[in-house]
């Protein structure tokens, strides 16, 4: 079985241009993430996808391999094509802007896939501890069933409290680790955007309504996602400190 890595990237993001070129402690986010990724046990191949000559120079300088897409305004598009040309068993679809991900998080995530065959697609859930961030817009929340199935992606807090306090209640949040059977990514692909997809802007929901499953898989690691100068500025300060940075800086 054959397991490929995808980590798609762009120059042209709206609240910060140019990110995966910016600057963490001596390297790019784009080499954090891609170091990272090819660390875990599960990855067989590791690549970026990305339609910016900038990006394909800086990740060839660093000894990564990049596949030159065609501009595509959501994240699993641009992975798509990239596997176009790919003997993947499984693809698995990186977030280029997360670059504290640990290796075992994409180990926990492609775990259901490789072991059950009626799961297709996976995400990881992390438990949320505070209210602040369980009630923050930005953090997609997620309410599983006893399988661990999603039924339902929101960035509303989900379940709503009413009379119970947040302490009292399970609430988790999605972590961009997603693997697919690399057909079932071409066929989520193919699928029209859903009305709730629209609405809640979380691509997950279009496989809801159209009756397929996400599985969850649990992590107990948090990771920080770059979208503004600000979270740059966090990020470079968490990062060094981290012991798994120590191993490929």
């Amino acid at each position: 079985m054959q397991i490929d890595a995808v980590i798609p990237a762009r120059m042209g993001s709206t609240r910060y241009p140019g990110k995966p070129l910016c600057d963490i402690h001596g390297l790019t986010m784009i080499e954090h993430v891609y170091r990272r990724t090819e660390m875990s046990e599960s990855v067989d191949n590791t690549y970026v996808a990305t339609p910016d000559e900038e990006i394909r120079e800086e990740v060839e300088s660093f000894g990564g391999e990049a596949i030159m897409t065609g501009q595509h305004p959501r994240a699993t598009d641009r992975v798509a094509e990239a596997a176009e040309g790919l003997d993947s068993d499984i693809v698995i679809v990186m977030q280029g802007d997360e670059p504290l991900v640990y290796p075992e998080m994409i180990d926990d995530a492609v775990k259901p896939i490789i072991e059950e065959d009626e799961v297709r697609c996976t995400n990881l859930a992390k438990s949320i501890e505070t209210e602040e961030s369980f009630r923050d817009p930005n953090n997609v929340k997620v309410v599983v069933d006893d399988n661990w199935d999603a039924l339902y992606f929101s960035r509303e807090p989900i379940p709503n409290l009413h009379d119970a306090v947040f302490n009292e209640i399970d609430a988790y949040k999605q972590v961009c680790v997603i693997p697919f059977e690399r057909e079932f990514l071409f066929e989520f692909t193919s699928m029209e955007e859903t009305t709730l997809e629209k609405i809640e802007s979380i691509d997950m929901l279009r496989l809801l309504e159209n009756g397929y499953g996400v599985r969850l898989a649990e992590t107990e690691r948090n990771v920080y996602a770059v979208d503004t100068p600000e979270d740059h500025e966090k990020v470079n300060e968490m990062i060094e400190d981290d012991p798994l940075f120590n191993e490929y800086k």
